[in-house]
């Protein structure tokens, strides 16, 4: 999490959000400082948060689950970092079981995005613990609309000067393919299934217009 207490602001990092160019731009132009872990919740923040700083602007970042679904596989397809090659991350916390079994199941098998997909998205989707976070905040930067909701945070902070175009730091693929692509019929038919609440909480749709 960064916190700010010239500008009042508290950014919580939600995963494949490009919360690590934000976190780096607060850094380095506002103010921004880390408290807590790179993923802090909202509740741990509560947690040692004295009053003023509960009154603090929030804000944290969501990106469409069909997109962020693909940017998973990769991850996991491609050892992002050789966090899974390890078996923990670069401050020793180890990988989440899940993540781990999915991690061996792809090195395994090279299985395409729709396989992995079908095998191991059957139930409603959610991010975790971020889903608490993110029912608090003030404002919800959209992935898709990246600059211009961030732009929108600092003018709402008073933070006058505009940042330049914020771009992922640690991108899974290159735009080549667009992430609808990868879904065969099938695992599109899931993807209505799997995040369809999600996807109404938040306003997106299935690309190309399509019902949920």
């Amino acid at each position: 999490m960064i916190i700010s207490h010239t500008y009042k602001y508290c950014f919580f990092s939600v995963p494949r959000t490009a919360s690590t160019a934000i976190s780096q731009y607060l850094k380095a132009n506002c103010d921004g400082h880390q408290k807590g872990k790179k993923h802090s919740s909202y509740e741990s923040f509560l947690q040692t948060a004295v009053p003023e700083e509960r009154q603090y602007f929030t804000f944290a970042g969501v990106r469409h689950p069909m997109d962020s679904a693909v940017s998973e596989y990769f991850k996991k397809k491609s050892d992002h970092n050789g966090k899974f090659s390890r078996g923990h991350f670069k401050n020793g916390r180890p990988i989440n079981p899940e993540a781990m079994e999915r991690y061996q199941y792809l090195q395994g098998t090279n299985a395409s995005f729709s396989d992995y997909f079908l095998k191991f998205y059957t139930k409603p989707y959610g991010v975790g613990f971020y889903e608490h976070t993110l029912r608090y905040m003030d404002h919800i930067i959209r992935y898709e609309h990246l600059n211009a909701d961030f732009q929108h945070v600092l003018s709402s902070l008073g933070i006058k000067s505009g940042p330049p175009p914020l771009t992922p730091v640690n991108p899974t693929r290159k735009k080549a393919q667009e992430y609808w692509t990868f879904y065969t019929p099938e695992a599109l038919d899931r993807a209505r299934d799997v995040f369809a609440f999600f996807m109404g909480l938040y306003g997106y749709k299935v690309p190309g217009g399509g019902p949920l």
